[in-house]
């Protein structure tokens, strides 16, 4: 074997398996590089805390330093504990599957929270709460840690429109090509990423995979960071898969040594915000409240709905924000599904004739795509997709390109329950085509078109 070429083999199934999800092949290449499991521990790190939630300007260049006094640190670490002991007590009925650990670097992330940028914490918290229930649901539906939703804390401050200077967008903070990997629709006229409900679920997929590819949530966390090749040269390099080792042997980028303990941090904090004296203003208007989806045309403005159905214009922005141009996209079967708060639905059930036929509008379509929206909308085609032994509605929406509840609610699902055989009815995702590209075929051999089961 060539020198390097172990290294080379093992990058490419990284790459390979986050695309094609075959994680079994993946652990088999991390394990390869690890040599050894070391006992993981705290050790006194040395250096600044940046802040990585740049995409927000309030918090400018800031450090979080913790001085050398150990005094100091065993202070923040006693005052800290009584609040971790009625934490673990609340939570033993359901058990967190990200263990809290406090060592040096977590207690200078508490500082910063809940002294020096106390009142920063507070507005992230008071954004946070007003999303917290939804998003929580979301992780839980996809089959990941509640706990998760502090990632976008330290990566957003819960800012749905963030955008940092590396161009990462949301919450969540998805560059571009992390996002199109996870089925988000990215063009000129829309950007999921911007939808805090599509991004979440495209969140927690990715995170789900980068804990099936490294089997540490804080190997995971620090992935989703850093890059995934990034971790695994790490791991090579220090033949070792605990995270604070890699740490304290300075194997990982300086912001990615702080960015699991501000995780932890975060978690602390925003889990016991009453107890560390934080109180939160949260308006009305800042809160989110149940929502469904309603199908629309394609190519219809945002204002022409307002209109004919009387649900304010802020409204449809505020909860389709990935809708840059207030327009919805193209899509071959002429209609798209928007969101809707719960409360607003059945002033659309009542105008929906009229809706339907309201003035559609090109915005950079070609004059087929407008066609093909328009008798789409007319013949109510749609796609079947065959389960199979082993699927479940997370995998199927993954693999079909659209969120679990509208998969659901396409096929009157009110539970989770499938059977192999069984024939889910979906209508695609918006294509290729609507960046004026030739449409990508997506269509995986189960697919099945429904003209062939008539």
């Amino acid at each position: 074997m060539m020198p390097g070429a172990g290294k080379s083999s093992i990058l490419d199934a990284v790459s390979i398996s986050l695309r094609t999800k075959h994680w079994t092949a993946m652990m088999g290449a991390v394990a390869l590089a690890t040599l050894a499991s070391c006992a993981s521990w705290r050790a006194n790190f040395e250096g600044d805390h940046r802040d990585p939630a740049a995409a927000t300007a309030a918090t400018g260049s800031a450090t979080a330093t913790l001085s050398d006094s150990p005094a100091e640190i065993n202070k923040i670490i006693e005052e800290t504990n009584p609040v971790l002991s009625e934490f673990a007590g609340e939570n033993e009925k359901v058990p967190l599957q990200i263990p809290i650990e406090i060592n040096r670097r977590v207690a200078g992330w508490l500082k910063y929270f809940t002294e020096r940028e106390r009142a920063m914490t507070t507005r992230y918290l008071e954004r946070g709460e007003a999303l917290r229930p939804h998003i929580e649901a979301i992780l839980r539906e996809n089959e990941v840690p509640a706990e998760l939703f502090y990632l976008a804390m330290i990566e957003s401050g819960f800012v749905i429109s963030a955008k940092s200077r590396a161009k990462a967008v949301g919450i969540w903070q998805f560059v571009k090509g992390t996002g199109k990997n996870y089925r988000m629709v990215i063009n000129k006229s829309v950007d999921e990423r911007r939808n805090w409900i599509k991004a979440t679920e495209a969140a927690a997929n990715y995170l789900k995979d980068l804990n099936n590819v490294f089997g540490s949530w804080y190997l995971a966390l620090a992935a989703y960071n850093a890059g995934e090749h990034r971790i695994v040269r790490s791991i090579m390099k220090g033949k070792t898969r605990d995270f604070w080792v890699l740490a304290e042997r300075g194997l990982l980028p300086q912001e990615t040594m702080d960015y699991v303990p501000k995780f932890l941090a975060a978690h602390i904090v925003g889990k016991n915000y009453e107890r560390l004296g934080f109180k939160l203003n949260i308006g009305p208007e800042d809160k989110w409240d149940d929502w469904d989806t309603v199908s629309v045309p394609s190519g219809v403005r945002l204002s022409d709905i307002a209109r004919k159905s009387s649900i304010p214009l802020a409204v449809l922005k505020r909860w389709n924000r990935d809708l840059i141009h207030g327009v919805t996209p193209y899509s071959r079967n002429g209609t798209v599904d928007i969101y809707l708060p719960k409360t607003e639905v059945a002033k659309f059930d009542t105008l929906k004739e009229q809706i339907e036929n309201l003035k559609r509008f090109r915005h950079g379509w070609t004059r087929q795509q407008m066609a093909d929206a328009t008798n789409a909308a007319d013949d109510g085609s749609y796609d079947f997709y065959v389960v199979r032994r082993g699927d479940n509605l997370a995998s199927i929406s993954r693999r079909i390109g659209i969120s679990t509840r509208t998969l659901m609610k396409i096929n009157g699902l009110r539970r989770g329950r499938i059977h192999p055989g069984q024939r889910l009815k979906f209508y695609a995702p918006p294509t290729a085509a609507a960046e004026g590209g030739k449409p990508k075929s997506s269509r995986p051999r189960d697919r099945v078109p429904a003209d062939e089961l008539k």
